[in-house]
């Protein structure tokens, strides 16, 4: 007489497995998307705070809004190294609390240039150095403080975090998204 597992043990075990793996592998694939968000702010973040520093090299000082570089709207052409993109390259709408808003009207009415960056982010700045990032371009999910963020400068050229709650607080939580947590997912 032969040992083996019947066919109805191996089904048992199949079907466990099936379980297991459908409950498990969602929540790794958020937590797979969240990392990457993640790192590709990060990586936008020091482009755009690089460049800001640069300006302010350039000029020797003084205020970045009114730097002639930034007024004249050649900030990302010359500091970010930027392929030139229009504002209709972004998605017309961004979620925040349920809501659709318009990031791009933030910064219209004034001069403004947009650009990818080398990290595969998109940015617009108006003429004072403000703007809009989002750090992984039209992909989804295109939500304010997840993938986009409001951004600018303060006037010696450093990144202005509090023009950004959103980009604030995950910064102030290491670079951790988990931890804050005021928006839904």
């Amino acid at each position: 007489m032969r040992k083996a597992f019947t066919l109805a043990e191996v089904l048992i075990t199949i079907g466990v497995i099936g379980v297991v793996a459908a409950l498990t592998i969602p929540s790794l694939s958020a937590n797979y998307q969240k990392r990457v968000l993640t790192t590709q702010l990060q990586k936008a973040y020091a482009e755009i705070s690089q460049a800001g520093a640069m300006v302010m090299a350039e000029d020797m000082g003084g205020d970045f809004r009114n730097s002639p570089i930034v007024r004249k709207g050649k900030f990302l052409e010359k500091f970010l190294k930027t392929t030139s993109i229009g504002t209709d390259s972004f998605p017309k709408t961004y979620k925040m609390d349920g809501n659709d808003y318009n990031l791009v009207n933030e910064i219209s009415g004034s001069s403004h240039s947009c650009g990818k960056l080398t990290s595969g982010a998109y940015v617009c700045f108006n003429n004072a150095g403000g703007g809009i990032l989002d750090v992984n371009g039209p992909k989804g999910p295109n939500q304010i403080g997840k993938d986009a963020f409001s951004i600018g400068f303060n006037k010696d050229g450093s990144l202005d975090e509090e023009y950004s709650v959103y980009l604030e607080n995950i910064i102030h939580h290491d670079w951790d998204i988990d931890k804050y947590n005021d928006w839904n997912w």
